[in-house]
């Protein structure tokens, strides 16, 4: 059984750039487009949230706290969960307006009212996300009158891969181990497939990540571990820089650690990997499958993975339980819609910049939509 998933992703055609102050020029991209609604700003949003205006100076959505993302190395928001979004779009976790409907169309040409014009090609932020999927025992326990967790997973997984692999570079870790180091290795990997746009057949490959738990495979949870194991492969191989890399976590038990199987006193380990790839410029979002896993531990796992203080000092970061199908499919396109960005490059751009966004008669649309300068688009 594979779950449904739509999430809309607007369809780009051209961006319209009228300016009577400055010209198009070919150059390096600069600046982004809209986001899929109005927006408001740090200064215009009340109360703005939390960490609005911090710097972010390697330019990472990573470095701002949830709720802001980056812009021109200060963390920004153009939205809340209850303002700042027009009609048919909505705030997400980094606080960017992101379409409920897509739409069409393509950018003017011509002049308007003797101002020269440009049409650009906008390119779209492309996210990593791996999936990081536990593989102990345990997933084979049942949801109650339904799919075990394995098959419930492995459904959302693969429906959310199916209908987004086209603007999302996915891959897929599963991990486990044999009681530890007693059976190495530790940890196991059994499937790895790397960063790429349209995985699904691969991921979709019942030989590559099987629909039903791989049989006699049972063992146990090496959090941390495997994280550390994950990073040094991706490390190795990082995927493009268009987007942000994220790991999605989905693990149903209490971590252990290769050093001790049992019991599972893993979650000091957990939160180290964690808070390491982050370090690294990899959020990690925790998805426990089931209610197993305590959630003074899943917590700590959320704050570190994008950020903040393990404490919860800075504020707390959400995790997601999915305790039937329907919600592990749920918690997973939650996480995933808020990995993709509706912000755009554009490939040229007008030679005066200050004029282009301060003169009043500059005009830059969006599928012939004005934009604002600098919360909509900037130079």
């Amino acid at each position: 059984m594979r779950s449904s998933l739509s999430i809309a992703i607007v369809a780009f055609g051209g961006l319209l750039l009228l300016a009577c102050g400055g010209s198009g020029s070919d150059g390096p991209p600069k600046g982004g487009g809209g986001t899929g609604g109005a927006g408001l700003s740090c200064e215009t949003l009340v109360p703005a949230p939390e960490g609005c205006d911090d710097l972010c100076p390697n330019g990472s959505d990573s470095e701002c706290m949830l709720g802001t993302h980056c812009l021109n190395g200060v963390c920004a928001a153009q939205c809340t969960a209850t303002q700042g979004c027009a009609v048919g779009a909505s705030c997400n976790v980094r606080g960017r307006c992101v379409p409920d409907v897509g739409t069409g169309g393509t950018g003017g040409t011509g002049n308007t009212n003797g101002c020269q014009s440009v049409t650009i090609t906008p390119t779209r932020s492309i996210p990593n996300v791996m999936f990081l999927v536990d593989q102990s025992g345990s997933m084979t326990d049942p949801f109650p009158g339904s799919d075990d967790r394995w098959d419930a997973a492995h459904a959302a997984i693969t429906g959310i891969v199916d209908s987004l692999d086209s603007v999302v570079r996915f891959g897929l870790t599963t991990y486990t181990s044999q009681n530890g180091n007693v059976n190495p290795p530790c940890p196991r990997l059994p499937t790895q497939v790397d960063f790429a746009l349209g995985n699904s057949s691969t991921i979709g490959n019942s030989s590559v990540y099987p629909p039903n738990y791989p049989s006699g495979d049972g063992g146990d949870t090496p959090t941390g571990d495997s994280i550390d194991a994950l990073m040094t492969i991706i490390d190795n191989d990082p995927p493009p820089a268009e987007g942000p890399t994220i790991i999605v976590l989905a693990t149903d038990g209490e971590p252990d650690t290769c050093e001790e199987a049992n019991p599972q006193n893993g979650q000091a380990e957990a939160v180290t990997a964690a808070t390491a790839a982050h370090a690294a410029g990899v959020d990690v979002f925790v998805l426990s499958v089931g209610d197993e896993v305590g959630a003074s531990h899943l917590q700590d796992l959320a704050n570190v993975g994008v950020g903040l203080a393990e404490n919860g000092s800075e504020g707390d970061a959400p995790y997601w339980v999915g305790n039937s199908p329907q919600q592990l499919a749920d918690a997973f396109t939650q996480i995933i819609a808020a990995s993709i960005s509706c912000d755009i490059q554009m490939d040229k751009r007008f030679d005066d910049k200050d004029k282009a966004c301060n003169d009043p008669q500059s005009n830059v649309q969006l599928n012939n939509v004005p934009l604002s300068c600098p919360s909509e688009w900037r130079v």
